[in-house]
């Protein structure tokens, strides 16, 4: 009796230091877990992101192929986390146009409203009144773009990659139009990567305005 009193105390006593024990393992299991899932999805959003940039490289390429002696495509490159980003992610350069562009990552692939120049509102449905916008654009939409070559036209597109359910723009409080890839958004273009893959042509390489002038010069001399 005595023996079975002495082990009863003797398990009441560490009963609460065992279940402290397992409790304490479970929680450090726990944030094992949550960590390593972390390290995971953060890794594979940083795979995802540069296939993202090297989609849009490779269909960029195509358009400076086309045309190589006058054409160009620089990457903005940065030599540390800590240098200053730019608005834009590429410079394109064709025959007639500069081109500063933006790469818009949309997973998602949710709807984007522009409501003005500087608030794109990203839509899960069309009657979504979540107020979340693409972030960092504002910058590249403020830029006064520099006129650094006489001879090409500098503009900006901003690249949604992949693609978007649809594209639309406020033109008053109560009316929205479909944005097309050669839209006069505020001054920029809103083309997807998807679009863009289907047609290179829509990245304009030739100033219209020049073809036909020389296309009239060329006829004069025949």
């Amino acid at each position: 009796m005595q023996q079975w009193l002495s082990n009863s105390i003797l398990v009441a006593l560490i009963a609460p230091h065992i279940i402290i024990f397992i409790a304490a393992a479970a929680v450090l299991l726990l944030i094992v877990l949550i960590v390593s899932a972390s390290l995971i999805i953060s890794g594979l959003n940083r795979k995802r992101i540069r296939t993202m940039f090297s989609n849009v490289e490779k269909v960029l390429t195509d358009i400076v192929n086309v045309d190589k002696e006058n054409s160009e495509l620089k990457k903005i490159e940065y030599e540390s986390k800590k240098a200053p980003k730019m608005p834009y992610d590429y410079i394109l350069k064709t025959n007639d146009y500069l081109y500063y562009i933006k790469v818009v990552d949309n997973n998602g692939g949710h709807e984007i409203c522009v409501n003005n120049s500087v608030k794109w509102q990203i839509r899960k449905s069309f009657n979504d009144e979540s107020m979340h916008f693409v972030p960092e654009i504002e910058e590249l939409m403020r830029m006064e773009l520099p006129r650094e070559d006489e001879n090409r036209i500098p503009k900006k597109i901003y690249i949604i990659y992949p693609n978007a359910r649809s594209l639309l723009r406020y033109i008053n409080e109560c009316e929205m139009e479909f944005v097309h890839p050669n839209t006069d958004v505020y001054g920029t273009n809103i083309i997807t990567y998807n679009d863009l893959k289907e047609n290179i042509d829509f990245i304009p390489r030739t100033h219209e305005k020049k073809n036909k002038e020389k296309n009239t010069q060329l006829s004069l001399k025949i």
